[in-house]
């Protein structure tokens, strides 16, 4: 183990020590003590006694004003903790059943626990005369602090990627380069199972494409999430569900799609499960090929006078045409035994393997003012990439007599290889009679190894009836090496490529603690925390020997008020400051080519950027939610285009611009129009400011844009299901460029089989090929127009199966280790 490890480990294992003692001697004489909060639990279930989940659960007070609301879980049980002494009821509903309202009870010294057992809801007899035969989970359900998209219950989500995914997500846009923003703020963390994956935007980007819709089973969306998170995410965090099977009993489910775009697209899944009172053994596996075409056209314009207005004396003409086919293959495999009733032990690793090739023919005409040809060049760029993510994590789960105190800890390895074996070959074409054509070849090896070691430890205790506290530490030591070689062809002979080459060493560690208050006060709730992070990072530029090292110390306060107004209306603020950190790639000043006139170049210089949000938001009866956003960023990173018109070539590198103004209003409503039709909608009016100094100029880019998502499903009898879906981003701007807007219309029907143990799905994802990214830049010297057409109309057609125990559900566990996040980046 390397030196700078052994340290590391040492000082985490200094950190946490001291803390997981005091835990466990304060937790010995608390629980001592009796227990002062009083919780409320039951089980929602049908006339046969099956599960029911995500049933609305509701809190009332005798009178029937609402206290608090909740969903059951996938076992069909639901929670309330710290509730006062009092007289209380409960309201449940779910789609497809009548509602139910329990009996009065109450709280108090005598009755601190109560369990109000199985709540049967019947079945509405109205919706069963009609075309609806089945109740289904909502496609996108919006809770208090996230937004939630079952993916498994959508039609038209088959065949797709997670990446996919992700641009249909209500306030989620991806762009042309796999960047995922949030309302208009860019730098999203995104994780799969409350845990990092510990990659770079472009690996990130390639392994969401890479991951089928079929092994995932929601997308939870946070835009403003609470201390106990890493305050890494300026933008939010997106978690990825992958499926889990909670049911006792050996099962599982297999499922195939394909289906086709511009190219083929197939794969399986397979889900094995097997649960018992003490143990749960559970694995993964799924393949996907993802064939895809994509064309692009790019402009640039060129004025010796450097005035943009006036006739340009040379103009680009590019056509890009590019085949990008993709393996991967996803596999998880899981242990958990409790030991006894209070103590759980639990193993976990999960791989992704794949390759991914870049193959791409590039013609290039450079025309003069008065309309004749320069030069003309035909470019090939075969670029072969191949990855390997593991990650190891062992967890431990402590529940205490007192009820709702649990300790949790979790150590986690992560160990991913990237490597890009490139190949660019660039012919002189003949422009004029005469004119002998000329060869340049160079070829690249990028290969990029990230080694993550993380510890971190949770402890949450009711304190008393109204106030919960929540606290835990966490220390990460991250290494990357990105060692990058270029060679040129000269002469028949490849040489080493000095000016481009480069090798690059990354090290950063970074160690957090959080602190967070939960406070019921009569007719309002406060939660409060904050958070502390220590970064230190050391890049070290092996090729020309210099070292760049920072360390800083951050406080991250966040605070969240909720207030319900009767039994209809729910008011609440929030305020939270986070961090975005560059990640390796931008650090790393390596040249990365798209073609002899397009290059990529990271800037060791950057700075992390800070951000203060806040948020203010109503909710009506649950179903419709409008929230006004205000957010400030200093510092914020953005890639910027550069220009060196000698050479009629394009650059973009990362830059720190001064500060970045975000605001604006959305709104979310879940609607029922008919029985038979349920759809959830969402619009967003944003304004984004960038402004800053760029090549010693001021400058101010800004734009109001809108967008709207909208996702319905239809019920049409017999065992058929409908959907269509649709979103529209309008115009918007990023850093010193503009994006035009956008829109895509997808539809699919679903029919159950086999006892409703299988489902055949088919599905048209964007019918009018609409999904395109224009890109225009006008600034200084630079004058240049993009349109991407990406391969995003296909037609795909899916079979799933369901075997073994569906009936039987045993508690519903989590690992403690599901808040696991951290800004962890790869070379690529």
């Amino acid at each position: 183990m390397k030196t700078y490890i052994l340290e590391g480990l040492k000082l985490s294992t200094g950190i946490l020590l001291p803390y997981i003692l005091l835990i466990i001697l304060t937790s010995a004489q608390l629980d001592g003590y009796a227990q002062t909060s009083g919780n409320i639990s039951g089980k929602v279930v049908d006339n046969e006694g099956a599960s029911i989940e995500y049933a609305s659960v509701a809190l009332l007070y005798e009178d029937g004003k609402m206290i608090k609301g909740a969903l059951s879980d996938s076992t069909g049980k639901f929670l309330f903790t710290a509730i006062p002494d009092g007289k209380y009821l409960v309201k449940i509903s779910g789609i497809s059943y009548h509602s139910l309202t329990t009996e009065i009870f109450v709280i108090s010294v005598e009755n601190r626990k109560l369990d109000l057992g199985l709540l049967k809801l019947k079945e509405d007899s109205k919706l069963l005369n009609a075309v609806v035969i089945s109740a289904q989970k909502k496609l996108i359900e919006q809770t208090i602090d996230k937004t939630v998209i079952n993916v498994e219950n959508s039609i038209v989500s088959e065949g797709n990627t997670a990446l996919e995914l992700l641009a249909r997500a209500p306030g989620v846009k991806v762009d042309d380069e796999g960047q995922i923003s949030l309302k208009g703020r860019s730098g999203v963390l995104v994780m799969i199972n409350g845990k990092s994956t510990y990659l770079s935007p472009k690996e990130l980007s390639t392994l969401l494409k890479g991951t089928n819709s079929s092994s995932i089973s929601k997308i939870e969306i946070m835009s403003n999430p609470s201390a106990k998170y890493d305050a890494a995410g300026n933008g939010g965090i997106i978690n990825i569900q992958m499926k889990k099977n909670m049911k006792t009993g050996l099962n599982g489910s297999i499922s195939l799609n394909g289906g086709a775009s511009r190219n083929a697209r197939y794969g399986s899944a397979t889900i094995l499960n097997y649960r018992n009172e003490k143990l749960n053994v559970y694995g993964s596996y799924d393949y996907g090929y993802r064939g895809e075409t994509e064309y692009l056209d790019f402009v640039r314009r060129f004025y010796d006078n450097g005035n943009i207005g006036s006739t340009p004396t040379r103009t680009s003409y590019q056509d890009t045409e590019t085949d990008e086919p993709l393996h991967t293959n996803n596999f998880r495999l899981g242990l958990d035994y409790e030991l006894d009733s209070s103590n759980t032990l639990g193993f976990l690793i999960n791989g992704n393997v794949g390759k991914y090739t870049h193959d791409s023919k590039t013609g290039n005409r450079l025309i003069s003012g008065d309309g004749s040809i320069i030069n003309q060049m035909a470019t090939t760029n075969y670029d072969q990439q191949n990855w390997k993510n593991l990650t190891y994590n062992v967890n431990y789960l402590h529940k205490f007599n007192k009820e709702g105190r649990t300790f949790s800890a979790d150590a986690d390895f992560a160990s991913n290889s990237f490597t890009s074996k490139l190949n660019l070959k660039t012919t002189m074409l003949q422009s004029t009679d005469g004119q002998t054509g000329a060869i340049t070849s160079r070829r690249g090896y990028v290969p990029a190894i990230t080694d993550v070691y993380l510890a971190k430890v949770d402890y949450t205790d009711p304190l008393n009836k109204t106030i919960k506290l929540e606290s835990g530490l966490k220390s990460s030591f991250i290494q990357s090496d990105n060692n990058l070689r270029y060679d040129i062809l000269n002469n028949g002979n490849w040489e080493y490529d000095t000016n481009g080459s480069n090798h690059f060493k990354y090290k950063e560690q970074i160690h957090a603690g959080y602190l967070n208050f939960n406070q019921e006060f009569k007719g309002f709730s406060v939660q409060a925390g904050l958070r502390g992070e220590y970064t230190r990072t050391e890049g070290h530029q092996i090729t020309t020997d210099s070292l760049l090292t920072r360390s800083y110390f951050q406080l991250f306060p966040s605070v969240f008020v909720s207030k319900p107004l009767g039994s209809n209306h729910l008011i609440q603020a929030a305020y939270s400051r986070r961090i975005e950190r560059p990640d390796y790639g931008d650090l790393n000043p390596f040249r990365m080519f798209r073609d002899p006139l397009l290059f990529y170049q990271g800037n060791p210089f950057l700075k992390p950027e800070l951000i203060n949000t806040f948020q203010l938001s109503h909710s009506f009866k649950g179903k419709y939610t409008t929230a006004l956003n205000y957010n400030r960023t200093t510092d914020v990173i953005t890639w910027l285009s550069g220009q060196i018109d000698s050479l009629n070539a394009t650059f973009e590198s990362p830059q720190n611009l001064s500060k970045l103004i975000n605001y604006g209003v959305s709104f979310t409503a879940s609607t029922t129009f008919f029985d038979w039709w349920n759809g959830t909608h969402f619009a967003n009016i944003f304004r984004n400011e960038y402004k800053g100094n760029v090549q010693n100029s001021t400058f101010n880019n800004n734009t109001t844009s809108f967008s709207f998502n909208s996702q319905n499903s239809f019920k049409a009898g017999k065992g058929y299901t409908l959907e269509l879906s649709g979103f529209y981003y309008s115009g918007s701007v990023y850093g010193i460029s503009e994006y035009k807007g956008s829109y895509a219309i997808s539809t699919g029907a679903q029919k159950a089989v086999l006892k409703d143990k299988g489902t055949i799905k088919l599905m048209i994802n964007d019918i009018f090929q609409s999904d395109r990214y224009r890109e225009q830049t006008k600034y200084q010297n630079i004058d240049m127009y993009t349109n991407k057409r990406p391969d995003s109309r296909r037609v795909m057609l899916s079979f799933s199966y369901r075997f073994g125990n569906q009936n039987i559900s045993k508690k519903d566990r989590k690992t403690g280790s599901e808040d696991i996040q951290n800004r962890v980046k790869g070379g690529g």
